[in-house]
């Protein structure tokens, strides 16, 4: 069985506890552990501290809470698949500064532009890219155009 995340971190650090104990220095273990003698020596410095509580892994941060609430943030999702035009926008794309103004004129809450994709991530959306090239033009048409509109309106030499 293969230790993962947390448990391989405890681990590393119950390993170098014992080393410890059995005499070996910091740089010795740090070969056998495979990892920095700065780190064995925060481990161990952290051990004599706080005890062994000090050697078990916290996880990770669970972050501040949301400003808006679970049924702000599906009135949220319906009001974005409306459309932006829906909403008084030119056109019917979605930006994040458009979301954050919507969140805004809407909910009352300010959200900084660069949070809008762990917003969005968190009712369902993901990133889309418009494309660059129009899916409404005529490939044709814009040859022909090229070839005898636009040398017309070119300067002559």
């Amino acid at each position: 069985m293969e230790l993962t995340g947390n448990q391989a971190k405890e681990y590393r650090f119950e390993l170098i506890l014992k080393l410890r104990e059995e005499g070996k220095t910091q740089k010795a273990i740090s070969l056998l552990t495979q990892c920095s003698q700065s780190w064995v020596s925060q481990v161990l410095k952290r051990y004599k501290t706080m005890g062994a509580s000090g050697l078990k892994v916290k996880g990770k941060a669970k972050g501040k809470a949301s400003k808006l609430t679970k049924a702000e943030l599906l009135s949220l999702k319906e009001r974005l698949l409306e459309g932006a035009l829906h909403h008084g926008f030119e056109t019917d794309n979605w930006s994040r500064e458009r979301i954050a103004e919507l969140i805004k004129k809407q909910f009352g809450q300010n959200y900084h532009v660069s949070h809008m994709s762990k917003l969005m991530q968190k009712i369902g959306f993901s990133l889309q890219k418009p494309k660059t090239k129009s899916y409404r033009k005529e490939e044709q048409a814009a040859i022909k155009w090229k070839e005898e509109e636009l040398p017309s309106l070119k300067k002559s030499e």
